[in-house]
């Protein structure tokens, strides 16, 4: 058994209902058999889907009051509620001080999530983790949680209606008001399939 207070925070990926949630591969960088650093990142396909689609994003939203981040911004939902997000899609009049070196507190409208990166022993199952962190962040006022899984090729959208409704790639997912994305038309577009 692993005591967290052995774990470096360094492999804290977010904290969700006051636990630390590690990053997926922790365990052998305490067995001294990966280097943190191999931990930290994602792959390329994921980084490629957050690419993709948060480009798509900022093209069709920016320009209607929207700003449209990556790079996993941290988001303080609540005490003991740390998460990061793929992509983040904010109203731009929410942002009180765009200088702040402190967490957003205000929901964003639009999360995309791309796999799950944590360990997932943490949970009884992934999809348990990834309700439980879609409930928090609609609890919080996003307005919908876009998860895109690689490994099953399938969408998973939960809305504040608190329903989930499962996609394909080659499937049309609704974003915001009228907007939608087709993910198979977007990588076809980027020449990835």
């Amino acid at each position: 058994m692993i005591l967290t207070e052995t774990i470096p925070a360094s492999l804290i990926f977010e904290e969700l209902d006051g636990r630390p949630l590690y990053r997926k591969g922790y365990k052998k960088v305490l067995e001294n058999n990966l280097s943190p650093e191999e931990v930290m990142g994602c792959s390329f396909l994921q980084a490629l889907i957050v690419r993709i689609i948060s480009t798509y994003f900022a093209q069709m939203l920016q320009r209607n009051g929207y700003w449209v981040l990556t790079n996993e911004p941290g988001l303080h939902v609540s005490h003991g509620n740390n998460l990061t997000n793929d992509v983040a899609v904010f109203d731009k009049a929410l942002i009180k001080n765009v200088f702040s070196k402190n967490y957003p507190d205000v929901p964003p409208k639009i999360v995309v999530e791309v796999d799950v990166k944590i360990e997932v022993g943490q949970f009884p199952s992934p999809e348990d983790y990834f309700f439980r962190k879609s409930e928090k962040m609609i609890e919080f006022g996003t307005e919908r949680v876009i998860w895109i899984l690689t490994e099953n090729c399938k969408i998973m959208v939960m809305d504040q209606s608190r329903e989930w409704s499962v996609y394909k790639w080659d499937e049309m997912v609704p974003v915001l008001d009228q907007y939608q994305f087709c993910l198979n038309d977007l990588l076809r577009e980027e020449g990835v399939i």
